[in-house]
């Protein structure tokens, strides 16, 4: 019996794309925020949703909009970060100005992705409602990507 195929999503390329960004890592990216803040208020979070877009009907071209939110937190305080949260964001959209594709290895996909172009849609944001210790700015990055298939040894 063979594994089921597992395509990459607009949410595992996000992902994997600020994973890569210099100053950030895997165990910075996620969709939820960790409930625990022991393992990311030194560095701060990164969380991804996809806020819309769309794609390219005769090829599969993804372009979502995606909402990338920067969180700090300074726990045993009630002030939030803002500077950290948004540096977060600010490193984000400095990670867009590259003019060659990125290429991702996606290791829960049976796919990886080639990230063609990204942007940021207008400015970083602020985000209130958050937790009264929490800081968290907003920014909308568009991702046109593409899958490609792994490589066979």
């Amino acid at each position: 019996m063979t594994a089921p195929f597992v395509y990459a999503t607009d949410e595992v390329v996000t992902c994997a794309w600020l994973a890569q960004l210099s100053g950030f890592s895997a165990e910075m990216v996620g969709e939820q925020l960790p409930r625990d803040t022991t393992g990311w208020s030194g560095t701060g979070f990164l969380t991804v949703a996809v806020a819309g877009g769309g794609t390219v009907p005769e090829f599969r071209l993804e372009s979502p909009v995606m909402d990338v939110r920067g969180w700090a937190t300074t726990p045993g305080t009630s002030e939030p970060p803002w500077n950290r949260a948004r540096n977060l964001v600010a490193a984000v959209q400095a990670g867009t100005y590259r003019r060659t594709p990125w290429f991702l290895e996606l290791p829960a996909c049976s796919e990886n992705a080639v990230v063609k172009t990204a942007y940021v849609l207008g400015k970083p944001r602020r985000a209130y409602g958050d937790f009264g210790d929490y800081a968290a700015y907003v920014v909308d990055l568009v991702l046109h990507w593409v899958p490609v298939a792994k490589s066979t040894p």
